[in-house]
């Protein structure tokens, strides 16, 4: 890759939610007491043009009681980073508290923030939160497989369905080569990114390990679960919650939980795992 894109996240006392084209990247789900720091590729969710970078604040204490301490706050920034040595920030947001309300941190960085205020979720998975969002631009990027997908619509939903269940199943056998196959998408975007193989982002999760150690597939109950769809309907999944987990999950004996957290897209007519 000519170009790569990694973002930073960064959180003190927050509860927080980093997005690039709305798509969910990560969040600090049970650290959000004291600092959090943390970075990741996300070349595979841009395209080259138009972008948006989004950090979301839970209006929530996560110390209890009620009203927001002034230290707390989460940030977000991507840079690129390019064959020739060189990189620089393409975008930065940062939420803070001030006078016990979340606001932007027009001193960070640029400032510069497209738009500020509840979630677009609010009234779904991502109740009583608020989000300051920033648009970029990218380039130099592969032509993803997603970049071409048909738009996902209300027809393909039993389709969608079908593929998590076939996929399920697969897990419930855990049946590896299988898996596999049906999520190479999301092993080949990364292998894209790390400058790796598909074969070794794939056993480097290690669900070999995991089935081994006694996980079992969850059996899929797709109450509570909502349809997103993303870049104009091309990328999609079923979601569930602020961490808009898919239902996808094994368990243990304990209760611990790993999740597979594949992006789909209509592709050649067929339901395609992409990232």
């Amino acid at each position: 890759m000519k170009t790569n894109y990694t973002v930073s996240f960064n959180a003190n006392d927050a509860f927080c939610l980093v997005k690039v084209n709305d798509m969910l990247v990560t969040d600090n789900g049970g650290m959000g007491k004291g600092q959090f720091t943390m970075g990741e590729t996300v070349s595979s969710y841009l395209q080259n043009g138009q972008n948006t970078l989004s950090i979301t604040m839970l209006q929530k204490p996560v110390g209890g009681g009620e009203k927001l301490p002034d230290d707390m706050w989460c940030s977000a920034k991507i840079q690129d980073t390019r064959q020739d040595g060189t990189d620089e920030y393409v975008a930065a947001v940062k939420l803070i508290v001030r006078d016990g309300r979340i606001t932007p941190d027009t001193g960070y960085y640029t400032g510069q923030y497209t738009s500020f205020g509840d979630s677009p979720r609010a009234d779904r998975g991502e109740k009583n939160t608020r989000e300051v969002s920033q648009s970029f631009h990218a380039a130099d990027l592969p032509v993803w497989p997603w970049v071409n997908a048909r738009p996902v619509t209300e027809d393909d939903i039993p389709a969608v369905k079908a593929f998590y269940e076939v996929l399920h199943k697969d897990m419930k056998r855990q049946d590896l080569p299988a898996i596999y196959q049906k999520t190479r998408g999301m092993w080949e975007s990364l292998a894209t990114e790390q400058g790796s193989t598909p074969e070794k982002m794939w056993e480097s999760m290690n669900y070999k390990g995991y089935f081994k150690r006694g996980y079992k597939a969850v059996p899929i109950d797709w109450s509570g679960f909502e349809f997103n769809s993303y870049m104009g309907g091309r990328i999609f999944r079923f979601e569930m919650g602020y961490g808009r987990v898919p239902p996808l999950e094994i368990k243990n004996h304990k209760g611990e939980m790993s999740i597979l957290t594949p992006y789909l897209s209509i592709i050649d007519g067929k339901v395609t795992v992409v990232n």
